[in-house]
């Protein structure tokens, strides 16, 4: 029998036993290396063996440590396919199967970094709607992955033939340029460098006072020596500040590089797929029914260049929760192209029928935190006479409502024939399309306050995203609310 038809219960390819190795061991390195520091900076203790004992020691420890539980995920853990599911068997002592229909596998991500290629091998998550905890990994050879994908492949292919008029059609294959990607790398939001290196300052002027005098002399004299007099003028200052954001600006741009470059997209009708990375080759793969959402951002640098950044969501366990489990797709405005593709040519552009825009409200909600957090502070600096600091808990109040200013107009929710548009954000313009069927919770929220402004917070959830558009007329909230409900359960509005 075919060794690789996934009919029996199987272990994961061999070469990744050592993959399973290299990651236990990046686990437990924190823990020994702080071990191993906090034993070479306690200086006073009485030692029983010397500091390269005690060094290899621990190295010996976590080593083998590694090797037993790396066997533990490896030798008792086995899958196969039977009737269309996905079975996962694992556990030494209480064996657990974790069974998992083809059909609801949402996405498949896929990493294949320098460790992965030296043992030819791919990392394969499969996402559902269960929590991250229940998510299945697997370690697989490229011919075993290749076999597995043909085997879900047909799956789906079915699926999606006894659901569906439509024929199957050869996938269509796309290169996205990366001189693209580092144009509209450049143009995202430069207030988080900006953020950071404000942070970094913090954190190292905040714990000055805690280093030793001489500590302290030595870093003011590398200081002197390196940038010279001109450190304590405020062009220097302003130039060593730029220096450290364009260093910071630097390894943001390197880290999108390093993510999504070569991206590689091919789609058909059912389905996309994205390969990308620079060094670590990842995929995912996108079905058309399961997306929720459609994500597009402009902030300024993006209208004027006519870049824009698109994610399509799906539920929320289907891509991760973590913001480097997602997908975005940097580059040129492909809106159109996206929108075209999952709810059809043309119908995300129709005119409305119905229409709502946030009001004061928004503005009000947004700026009280600031608001009251600036005069705390203010308060403090004025008991302690810093005058000279208040500049910053007002600058940062100025941008406070400068923000919910355009958050404010900003907010605004547009029904069309075939689609929902919620439009938010702040410096960013972000645009977001679902369709009438993924809504599956609709609430309108009163505040002890509505009966005097006439004012509602409608909410909008889909299985991956939940809106709140504040400050809507309850006139025409009522009515678009009643008009969600009706287009959701398939009635003519």
């Amino acid at each position: 029998m075919n060794p690789t038809d996934f009919s029996r219960p199987q272990r994961m390819s061999r070469g990744a036993f050592i993959i399973i190795m290299w990651k236990t061991l990046k686990k437990l390195s924190t823990v020994f290396l702080t071990i191993i520091l906090a034993d070479f900076f306690n200086i006073d203790a009485e030692r029983e063996m010397t500091l390269v004992e005690s060094i290899l020691l621990s190295c010996g420890i976590c080593l083998v440590l590694t090797v037993i539980l790396a066997s533990f995920s490896y030798f008792f853990k086995k899958f196969y396919i039977s009737d269309g599911n996905l079975v996962v068997t694992h556990g030494l002592i209480d064996r657990e199967n974790t069974s998992i229909p083809l059909d609801k596998v949402h996405s498949l991500r896929t990493q294949k970094g320098i460790l992965y290629r030296l043992f030819d091998m791919r990392g394969i998550v499969f996402d559902t709607l269960a929590s991250r905890q229940e998510e299945v990994e697997l370690i697989l050879s490229d011919a075993d992955w290749k076999q597995l994908l043909d085997i879900i492949e047909k799956e789906d292919r079915k699926q999606y033939e006894t659901s569906s008029s439509h024929p199957t059609v050869t996938p269509t294959t796309v290169v996205l340029p990366t001189t693209r990607l580092l144009l509209a790398a450049l143009c995202q939001n430069h207030l988080k460098g900006m953020a950071v290196l404000g942070s970094l300052f913090a954190i190292i002027f905040s714990n000055l006072s805690d280093l030793p005098d001489a500590t302290t002399h030595r870093m003011t004299l590398w200081l002197e020596n390196f940038f010279g007099s001109v450190s304590y003028t405020l062009p220097g200052i302003l130039l060593t500040f730029a220096a450290g954001y364009l260093m910071i600006l630097f390894f943001l741009l390197g880290r999108i590089l390093f993510r999504y470059a070569d991206m590689i997209m091919s789609y058909d009708r059912r389905l996309i797929t994205f390969t990308y990375g620079l060094f670590s080759r990842n995929s995912s793969r996108f079905f058309h029914d399961k997306i929720c959402t459609i994500w597009i951002k402009r902030n300024f640098l993006e209208r004027k260049f006519g870049f824009s950044t698109i994610m399509l969501r799906q539920a929320l366990f289907a891509s991760a929760e973590k913001e480097e489990d997602r997908i975005k797709i940097y580059g040129s405005d492909s809106s159109g192209f996206f929108l075209d593709w999952w709810i059809g040519a043309g119908k995300a552009s129709t005119p409305d029928f119905l229409a709502a825009k946030s009001g004061k409200g928004v503005l009000i909600i947004s700026i009280l935190p600031p608001l009251l957090l600036t005069i705390l502070a203010v308060i403090i600096l004025c008991h302690y006479n810093l005058f000279i600091w208040l500049i910053f808990p007002l600058v940062y109040l100025i941008v406070s409502i400068f923000k919910g200013i355009l958050k404010m107009r900003h907010s605004q929710i547009h029904l069309k024939p075939e689609c929902i548009l919620i439009n938010c954000g702040s410096f960013a313009f972000i645009s977001n399309y679902l369709k009438y069927g993924n809504v599956e919770v609709i609430g309108l929220h009163r505040s002890p306050l509505s009966r005097f402004t006439g004012r509602l917070t409608l909410i909008i959830s889909t299985s991956g995203t939940t809106f709140r558009l504040r400050s809507l007329p309850e006139a025409e909230a009522l009515l678009i609310y009643d008009a969600i409900l009706a287009k959701a359960s398939g009635q003519y509005f």
